[in-house]
């Protein structure tokens, strides 16, 4: 009792525990006085023994915690579910269009660099889900492209107006697919992520993108991530009617395009993360 009463005296702590053998007990303390504000003449002890209502709270918090790695195991089940879904669909895609093969991989891959960059550089809050749930989308962006016409989608040459106009529908479709495909998935989060990249990764800082000529900030953060793997794969890597650029070729476009194509303060993103970039291609 002594230690008890130290204790209450000290950190004024009116309840505490302790065991006795195989037994916990629980007491509440308090000093009692013979006359309203007179001196203290000693201390209550009201000892309870919660033996068996601690055994109840510890079976509960076991179940509770076994629980919790059931649902995270089952909702790793599901995210890989998920993403075979989209990479086969994916690949479905990629299959048809033999402009653009292995593009869904590559950006899927290198978009963890931009993402890190974005990260380092400070200009944009980005929380370890928020980065994640970017990452996890980026296979997505490009779905909808199973909607349009082969003789389209395989041209070796430069499209038509008309054939273009059908082309940019891809965005369009791929954010419908997104839906479609996490429809009654519990990560709203992830879902509106997942959906602004492949709605909006061809928007255009300067309003000259599609599909909806958003300008600015008023596209999507992930969204202004996502063109910057996009477009740089295109440019670097190898298509039916073109060559890949050099790295330096395609590094001057993508910075010449700061602030028009693409948000301003990707330039310091997109030079941190650079010689990663390339690093990948060349091993790849």
């Amino acid at each position: 009792l002594d230690g008890l009463i130290e204790s209450y005296l000290t950190n004024r702590t009116t309840s505490t525990s302790f065991e006795s053998g195989e037994r916990i007990f629980k007491c509440e303390i308090s000093e009692f006085f013979l006359r309203k504000g007179g001196k203290s003449h000693g201390y209550l002890f009201d000892i309870q023994d919660v033996t068996e209502e601690q055994k109840v709270l510890q079976v509960m918090h076991d179940y509770n915690d076994t629980l919790a790695t059931e649902v995270n195991k089952k909702t790793d089940n599901i995210k890989n579910i998920q993403r075979k879904v989209v990479l086969g669909l994916a690949n479905m895609v990629e299959n048809r269009d033999n402009n653009t093969g292995g593009h869904v991989k590559r950006t899927s891959d290198i978009i963890g660099y931009v993402v890190d960059a974005v990260r380092r550089q400070g200009h944009y809050n980005i929380d370890d889900r928020f980065a994640e749930d970017i990452v996890r989308a980026a296979p997505m962006h490009d779905l909808g492209k199973i909607t349009i016409e082969n003789s389209i989608l395989c041209k070796p040459g430069k499209l038509t107006d008309e054939e273009y106009a059908i082309m940019k529908t891809h965005s369009t479709k791929s954010g419908e697919f997104v839906n479609i495909i996490l429809k009654d998935v519990g990560e709203e989060h992830f879902v509106n992520v997942a959906f602004n990249v492949a709605r909006f990764h061809h928007e255009r800082w300067d309003g000259r993108g599609y599909p909806e000529g958003l300008i600015g900030e008023m596209i999507p953060l992930e969204a202004r991530i996502m063109a910057i793997a996009d477009v740089y794969d295109a440019l670097v890597s190898k298509r039916c009617y073109k060559k890949p650029m050099s790295f330096e070729q395609a590094s001057q476009i993508m910075l010449d395009g700061m602030g028009t194509q693409f948000d301003p303060n990707m330039y310091s993103v997109f030079l941190d993360c650079r010689e990663q970039l390339e690093n990948y291609y060349k091993e790849n």
